[in-house]
């Protein structure tokens, strides 16, 4: 009966294995790579080729941070392993066409890494086999067709593995404090350190999750040596990790910095700031879920008129489409804010100014100085109006984590409450990952995909702890 029934368990996981990788290898096609996806190529192309991340596509191939460096490496490599087989081709060739389809195949390795850590955190969790599978499946519906899905799927983008990772250290992070046992620790450390190789802003998470730790200590009654032991354990093995890339930041560009573009996000977060009452209030209707827009518009008194040239809303509207985009890019590239038309292509237009004048200058690292003092314009701008800052954070939350963030504050407070610590930890880099894009960014969808996908799991953990107590005495903490 036993051997019969582990027999169904397995057929079941490899019928899901197959269906998951149909419907991801079919969305991988030979559409052109844009934007991030288009950065991170560029990068890999000229470590492949001249030994240098760069982004230049001409000599000389000046170093640069602007991207965290694994998703650069993970399509070096692919871009090796092709050339291996198909022989080497014009850097055009990797942007689209046939090459570009091979290189989205890396996501073949994220997704099922990423639906493995949701299994396993979900049994951790729950100490359920059905209910990881359950978390298995629900984790995957973003990549199921839609189009928030199919962008990353069919993309080089670095979200998805970033999930991955960030939902593998986040279940080691759980499982080392439920049976304290320091070779979980050490690998939630050096999990967490890979991700912030993928999205730095993990560093910030990180060093939020060991100011938060010690209140973990007292009230599970640590003594004092055994958790300065544990809290080591988690540090070293993250610091090793990033330490290298950031040794060489300094040597090649003078800064420790993980990667750059902080400058520029806390620039559109500060210009944002700026917005009028009544763009705060449409922020609501612009920002929120596609199926909600038109009640939204309906019920706050919005149409898409609004978003046009000239419209209420028109500094919100980033939409490629929109009747003014052109203009609005232009103005970005020739570096005069003032003629942009939205807050978005203003802090751009910024940055451009700057680097321009920079350059102008003779300032051999003018992206990076630019960067810098873009960083502190921002922060004296939000600064001067923190009310206002932190009044923007609703909108930008409903904008990016519209269900997650409630689902990580209940399942925080029942956590506490219930004394299931290891639920706590498991979602607390979530929520502080929620928080920093929402606190100091622009906060767009797929930003939140590592907490999104933890919060999902956070919720079939939820709905077992308060329906199904029978499910979570293995790993109760």
């Amino acid at each position: 009966m036993i051997s019969m029934y582990m027999r169904t368990r397995w057929l079941v996981v490899f019928i899901l294995a197959v269906a998951l990788v149909s419907v991801w290898t079919r969305q991988m096609t030979g559409a052109p790579i844009e934007k991030d996806s288009a950065q991170l190529v560029r990068m890999a192309l000229n470590l492949d080729r001249h030994g240098v991340i760069s982004l230049e596509e001409a000599p000389p191939y000046t170093p640069t941070d602007y991207r965290e460096p694994i998703p650069v490496f993970a399509s070096a490599l692919g871009i090796k392993i092709m050339d291996g087989f198909l022989g080497a081709a014009p850097d055009d060739a990797y942007f689209s066409g046939e090459r570009v389809k091979y290189l989205k195949y890396q996501n073949l390795i994220w997704l099922p890494l990423l639906s493995v850590g949701a299994f396993w955190a979900g049994f951790v969790l729950t100490s359920s086999f059905s209910l990881g599978l359950l978390a298995l499946v629900l984790v995957n519906i973003p990549f199921a067709g839609g189009h928030f899905g199919a962008d990353l799927v069919d993309g080089v983008y670095s979200d998805v593995p970033a999930a991955a990772f960030f939902m593998l250290a986040s279940t080691s992070l759980a499982l080392g404090f439920a049976r304290r046992s320091l070779g979980y620790i050490a690998l939630a450390g050096l999990l967490f350190g890979i991700t912030t190789l993928i999205k730095a802003p993990v560093l910030y998470v990180f060093v939020g999750l060991l100011l938060l730790l010690p209140c973990l200590y007292f009230l599970q009654r640590y003594a004092i040596r055994t958790a300065a032991r544990e809290w080591l354990t988690l540090l070293v093995p993250f610091a090793c990790v990033i330490a290298p890339w950031m040794y060489r930041n300094h040597v090649e560009l003078g800064s420790f910095q993980l990667s750059q573009r902080a400058g520029v996000v806390l620039m559109y977060r500060a210009l944002k700031d700026q917005m009028t009452p009544l763009e705060y209030k449409g922020s609501f209707y612009v920002w929120g879920p596609s199926t909600l827009q038109k009640p939204l518009g309906r019920i706050l008194g919005f149409t898409p008129a609004d978003l046009r040239r000239g419209g209420r809303l028109q500094h919100l509207n980033t939409a490629l489409d929109s009747d003014f985009a052109a203009d609005d890019l232009a103005a970005e590239r020739a570096g005069r804010p003032d003629e942009t038309l939205t807050y978005y292509r203003q802090a751009r237009a910024e940055r451009t100014k700057l680097e321009m004048e920079l350059d102008r200058a003779g300032h051999p690292q003018a992206e990076l100085e630019g960067d810098d003092i873009l960083k502190k314009r921002a922060m004296t701008l939000i600064f001067e109006h923190p009310w206002r800052h932190l009044a923007l954070t609703i909108p930008f939350l409903w904008r990016g984590a519209t269900f997650v963030c409630p689902i990580l504050i209940f399942a925080l407070v029942i956590a506490v409450r219930r004394r299931r610590y290891d639920l706590a930890l498991f979602s607390l880099p979530a929520f502080g990952l929620v928080m920093f894009f929402a606190l100091f960014s622009h906060f767009i969808a797929r930003y939140a995909l590592p907490a999104r996908e933890v919060a999902t799991v956070v919720l079939v953990a939820l709905v077992a702890l308060l329906w199904l107590p029978k499910t979570n005495r293995a790993f109760s903490g």
